[in-house]
């Protein structure tokens, strides 16, 4: 089978080996044409054109920005038919949107279903992405095997608009989590208290959640130069709600 992928950023790169890794072909495509030189060395053919990716590739996967480069993406560059191609969307887009891509796709003489994700690299390295469908139950069923190249939990969460509203409600509480930490670990510090104990506590209580020990290191050393979630991103998901 003949998958295409469109978009090779910061998930889409490391997504992109693990399907390879997977044994299947993959053609790729990116605007910034310097991310898609990994992928090409690594397996994956480039494309120049969408047009010629979607038509030599059976089912097409879809991880962008936000749902504007996904239209300007597909839309805008001339794309008028599917011929019964499916898309997987997977980007993080607000539910009325990714219904609107559906209802255009179909009339297009597309397929389409959403298939947004929970983690980031090292959850996409490890396998252990959370993968969120909305789709016909059918679809679920058939492409299960293509996430599993790079998830141990596939979930269905019902028709389209469906994963893409869970995906958000999930996306708040890294916001809402992270903020909240940060403010507690501000305080801690700006009253010459013991980290290490106020962690202590934090861990057996109730309170706790393991994405504060992810964050601790980064926070103490105010090193946030490497994110595996930009902020651009996320107010862009917070803005979705």
């Amino acid at each position: 089978m003949k998958l295409g992928l469109i978009g090779t950023g910061l998930m889409g790169a490391p997504l992109a080996k693990k399907i390879l890794d997977a044994g299947y072909e993959l053609n790729v495509y990116n605007r910034t044409k310097t991310k898609v030189l990994e992928i090409e060395k690594y397996g994956g053919k480039v494309y120049s054109e969408i047009n010629q990716l979607i038509k030599e590739s059976d089912a097409i996967i879809l991880i962008l920005s936000n749902y504007d480069a996904i239209y300007e993406t597909l839309f805008d560059s001339g794309v008028n038919e599917f011929d019964s191609k499916i898309i997987i969307q997977m980007s993080t887009i607000a539910p009325n949107e990714s219904i609107e891509l559906h209802n255009k796709i179909l009339k297009l003489r597309g397929e389409y279903f959403e298939a947004p994700v929970l983690g980031s690299i090292p959850q996409i390295v490890n396998g252990e992405l959370i993968v969120l469908v909305g789709s016909e139950i059918e679809q679920f069923e058939k492409w299960k095997k293509l996430f599993a190249s790079f998830s141990n939990n596939i979930l269905h969460v019902g028709e389209v608009g469906k994963a893409a509203a869970m995906k958000l409600a999930l996306n708040q509480l890294i916001i809402s989590e992270t903020v909240a930490f940060s403010m507690s670990l501000g305080f801690v510090r700006e009253n010459e208290l013991d980290v290490n104990q106020f962690m202590d506590i934090l861990r057996n209580s109730a309170l706790y959640a393991s994405t504060f020990d992810k964050k601790l290191d980064n926070m103490l050393n105010r090193d946030f130069s490497n994110p595996n979630f930009p902020l651009k991103h996320l107010l862009k998901d917070l803005d979705l709600m």
